[in-house]
């Protein structure tokens, strides 16, 4: 009798992951775990993904940090490139690290405008399966989208008003599918964060405390929704 062949090894998947990261005054504690998690990220989010049976055979990540473009002007959102991980995690703990929490005026922050650059990422077309998982981090509602204070270099990326960032998301010709996608909320109940999780697909949220800066969430908690995201 001939010997059983190898087990099946599943399909693979391909994740990429955008975090939008409040990079305000009051985010010190959830900036604090980001940056001194950053060099494990790839092992942890590895075992948890192991442990729920899921092989990925590829994860990038990226950055879309923001503030308030009222209060802050251009200063408001600074974006990194995919990093591919484990190769290129020191070049994503540098830019994490060089991240300081600072500005933001008065609540609200520019957090839509942030979601959309994420939204608009270079996504992978690799994998047999592949995740577009966008998280947000935040301790404050959003300002409406407001076109005039956009930079006028990420006006073709950021849509004009809630209803379009809406269709962005939702639309099947658009750059996430409907099946890959997927967006965790760590933000408060409030203009903006509310009114995506009432309305958009595939969204997880978490609520956290307004102006808390997410000292109420831990890492572990981080890691496991994307975990359960993929």
């Amino acid at each position: 009798m001939a010997a059983p062949g190898p087990a099946p090894r599943g399909l693979s998947y391909a994740v990429d992951i955008v975090f939008c990261i409040d990079v305000t005054g009051s985010m010190t504690p959830i900036l604090d775990a980001v940056k001194s998690n950053a060099l494990r990220f790839y092992d942890d989010v590895q075992t948890n993904l192991t442990a729920k049976g899921k092989n990925v055979d590829e994860l990038r990540v990226r950055v879309v940090a923001f503030r308030d473009l009222v209060a802050d002007g251009e200063a408001a959102l600074q974006e990194s490139p995919f990093f591919r991980l484990p190769a290129e995690q020191g070049g994503f703990s540098d830019f994490v690290n060089g991240l300081i929490p600072e500005g933001g005026g008065d609540a609200p922050e520019s957090g839509l405008e942030a979601v959309a650059l994420a939204v608009n990422s270079p996504w992978t077309t690799r994998g047999d399966r592949r995740r577009q998982v966008v998280v947000v981090w935040t301790d404050q509602s959003t300002h409406p989208l407001e076109p005039a204070v956009v930079p006028a270099g990420l006006r073709d990326r950021v849509p004009a008003d809630f209803s379009a960032l809406t269709d962005l998301w939702e639309d099947a010709q658009g750059p996430v599918s409907a099946s890959s996608k997927r967006l965790i909320l760590f933000a408060p109940d409030g203009p903006g964060w509310s009114d995506i999780s009432g309305v958009w697909e595939n969204v997880v949220h978490h609520p956290s405390q307004a102006g808390g800066g997410l000292s109420d969430v831990d890492y572990g908690t981080i890691v496991d929704s994307i975990g359960n995201s993929v």
